[in-house]
């Protein structure tokens, strides 16, 4: 699968799950968090290895981690930003306790120069399902 198409599936099932807790009469109000990390440049390869096999395994097994994406800045590709959406605050937290998350913090300490995490306020969370 393309990556692209992996992108608009996982948005498109964030969409309909969400769209399927407001039918449910639930109230459903999703965390969206942004990270901006600078990871040491010589440790880079084994950074982008760890963080893509948690990312995998997130999105795989946990029902509430709703779309992560990870993004390089072109001049900079040790500067990554990350866009993270969860179904609701204890998606969140089940999500920052579990193992394979734990595993990755434990695994990338060392290699992360500067770490800014963003919290935010949803105004639109809206897929364009092509």
């Amino acid at each position: 699968m393309k990556p692209r198409h992996a992108l608009i599936l996982c948005a498109a099932m964030a969409a309909s799950f969400l769209g399927g807790l407001a039918f449910a009469g639930k109230a459903a109000v999703p965390v969206v968090r942004i990270a901006e990390l600078e990871i040491d440049p010589a440790q880079l390869d084994a950074y982008q290895a760890a963080v893509k096999e948690e990312m995998a395994t997130s999105v795989r097994i946990e029902p509430g981690v709703l779309a992560i994406y990870a993004v390089a800045e072109k001049a900079h590709p040790n500067r990554l930003r990350f866009f993270e959406m969860y179904a609701d605050e204890a998606a969140y937290r089940s999500h920052l306790a579990s193992p394979h998350f734990q595993k990755y913090v434990k695994t990338t300490q060392q290699m992360i120069l500067s770490r800014k995490l963003i919290e935010t306020v949803p105004v639109l969370l809206a897929t364009n399902p092509r």
